[in-house]
């Protein structure tokens, strides 16, 4: 059962009490993510959720490592292309100070300069992480390619250069743009009394300011703190030097070339402004349309032994009422070891160690990805025999022995990771967040049972379409055949 209300300040909850749990799932879920930056900022959002973690106004970054460690260590942040998130799991007991330190977190943060200049670096690193693992690497950068004129399609960690020029003023921006009640849903799932958590609610998220509230803060800021611009030069010129470590020559000279290219940018305020008709408005309401797709081929060098190949189709968005049908469609086609996918070329073939299919849906859009890592001699024939079950299953579709397999795999799926309370919580967040209808449990399995035959046929013949595919590949271009992939990729066009 679920209850659905707002706090006092506006601030929305959608909490899943469940019998006999010892523990419970806490999350606020901030609607900004990558898709609502632009290129000049991309990475803001992900660069202020590691932010959050290094201390406030009454706390060290080590007093709040010492709190999510006496709570059990399960506390933690998230930024997707939609979303930001904060987030810890907890014995029923210590809920108070779950949330208690999740408010803190959000309402007081320091944003200490010092402490900003660290963590740039270690956002730097986990940049070069990303681009390290070419598993991570094939699916971000096909999304960038197909939607390439639309934010959607922006790396959530940003880039190194966005990330090292950002200041402290412009992430306290940021949140006074993004991070207030209205914007943002508290999601709970575990043991507890609705009313002692709405208590608890209100006590910890209820001086979470309204988006009015936070409009006004600019000028107030302005006129307690003074001397803003000087502060934040010699804040400039401390982040160089920590981040680079030069002589105090190039420090100076760095400190100046940065000055002056911030000067040669669009003031701040153009890109985030709150004004009727202001930039932010058709921002926002350019965030509605759904983005063009680009029917692309791409290639990253790496010098790596496997070739890892990325293919995606136009797919459903998160809050489609088809969404069951999918996850069974998923499921058969290459979601499992007994899918045909992983049968045909794992199995059968030998072609393949790792290959499956997986959905990335959001708001606005959705890409069904088909993933195959394989050996570089390998990937032409692996990717002409993926491409003939492409057309089998959108031809053939499904028996009925092999639907009703799929769909008790899927039920029995859903149930044991019903168990949890944070796949509740996460779950239950993630559909109010796009605005699509929440389910019971019962009411999901209820949905499976209806899935027949001909919805999964209709979904494989709208989704896997050849002509609509795109391919990422990573590997070592020297060892394998780039060309004779582009080619089978153009015939399919």
């Amino acid at each position: 059962m679920f209850n659905r209300y707002r706090l006092q300040n506006g601030l929305e909850v959608i909490s899943e009490p469940m019998a006999n749990r010892k523990t419970v799932a806490l999350g606020v879920f901030v609607k900004v993510g990558s898709q609502d930056e632009t290129r000049e900022n991309n990475g803001i959002s992900h660069l202020v959720e590691h932010m959050f973690f290094k201390g406030t106004g009454t706390k060290s970054a080590k007093e709040i490592a010492d709190i999510t460690a006496r709570i059990g260590d399960d506390v933690n942040a998230f930024t997707s292309k939609e979303c930001t998130a904060l987030y810890g799991m907890t014995i029923t007991e210590k809920l108070p100070e779950l949330a208690a330190l999740l408010g803190d977190l959000l309402t007081d943060p320091r944003f200490d300069a010092k402490e900003l200049a660290k963590e740039k670096r270690i956002v730097m690193d986990e940049i070069d992480m990303y681009g390290d693992s070419p598993e991570d690497l094939v699916h971000e950068l096909l999304q960038k390619r197909v939607w390439r004129e639309d934010a959607l399609g922006f790396l959530i960690s940003g880039t190194k250069s966005v990330v090292r020029r950002v200041r402290r003023e412009e992430l306290q921006q940021f949140l006074r743009e993004h991070y207030f009640a209205e914007n943002m849903l508290v999601s709970a799932a575990g043991g507890y009394e609705e009313e002692t958590l709405r208590d608890i609610l209100e006590q910890a998220f209820g001086k979470i300011k309204s988006r009015k509230e936070r409009q006004e803060e600019p000028a107030e800021e302005k006129e307690r703190k003074g001397g803003s611009e000087i502060s934040g030069i010699m804040e400039c010129a401390s982040e160089q030097k920590m981040l680079q470590r030069p002589s105090p020559e190039r420090a100076a000279a760095a400190v100046k070339r940065q000055k002056a290219a911030e000067l040669s940018l669009p003031p701040y305020h153009k890109e985030y402004g709150q004004a009727a008709g202001s930039k932010k408005e058709t921002t926002e309401m350019a965030c509605c349309l759904p983005p063009c797709y680009f029917r692309s081929f791409a290639a990253a060098d790496r010098d790596i032994e496997q070739f890892h190949l990325n293919l995606a189709f136009p797919a459903l968005c998160v809050w489609d009422k088809r969404r069951f049908a999918y996850s069974v469609f998923n499921s058969a086609f290459g979601g499992g070891s007994n899918s045909l996918l992983f049968q045909k070329i794992r199995e059968e073939a030998g072609m393949a160690y790792s290959v499956y299919s997986y959905s990335s849906a959001y708001r606005r859009a959705g890409l069904f990805h088909i993933d195959i890592t394989v050996q570089p001699q390998l990937s032409v024939p692996v990717l002409k025999k993926v491409a003939g079950i492409v057309e089998e299953f959108a031809r053939t579709g499904l028996s009925g022995e092999e639907l009703a397999l799929h769909k008790q795999q899927v039920g029995t799926e859903l149930v044991m990771s019903a168990e949890s309370p944070k796949t509740r919580m996460d779950s239950n967040a993630k559909y109010v967040l796009a605005g699509a209808e929440v389910y019971t449990l019962e009411e999901k399995l209820t949905q499976i049972d209806a899935v027949d035959g001909a919805q999964l046929k209709e979904l494989a013949g709208e989704i896997l379409k050849l002509c609509n595919a795109s391919i990422c590949v990573v590997g070592n271009k020297n060892c394998a055949n780039l060309r004779g992939l582009k080619r089978i990729w153009e015939n399919w066009g």
